[in-house]
């Protein structure tokens, strides 16, 4: 039997699931290990490569300038996102109107 091929996530996906545990707080990596179908291994290695822990504990002296960049990355992600559908959709409208 074959061994099944291992999923591979992009910068932005690895992005969203750590700025989802570090929004979450206390248990949020348990929270994201359900979301988002990954494990707690490969999680604990992208934070390990982000530079240990969550941003929110290595920062505790500026909170509001945190909280402005995580807003701010947290914004980045959706608008990454909604622009990945976007071209999604556009796609799907091209092959649409060619077939007229």
């Amino acid at each position: 039997m074959a061994k099944a091929k291992a999923k591979r996530y992009t910068d932005a996906q690895k992005k969203e699931v750590l700025d989802f545990i570090d929004a979450k707080g206390r248990g949020g990596q348990t929270l994201a290990v359900k979301k988002f179908k990954v494990t707690a291994a490969t999680i604990g290695s992208w934070r390990k490569k982000a530079g240990g822990g969550s941003s929110v504990s290595s920062a505790r002296g500026s909170s509001k300038e945190l909280k402005a960049l995580q807003e701010l990355a947290s914004l980045l992600a959706d608008i990454e996102k909604t622009e990945a559908h976007l071209a999604n959709l556009q796609k799907k409208y091209k092959k649409a109107k060619a077939k007229l």
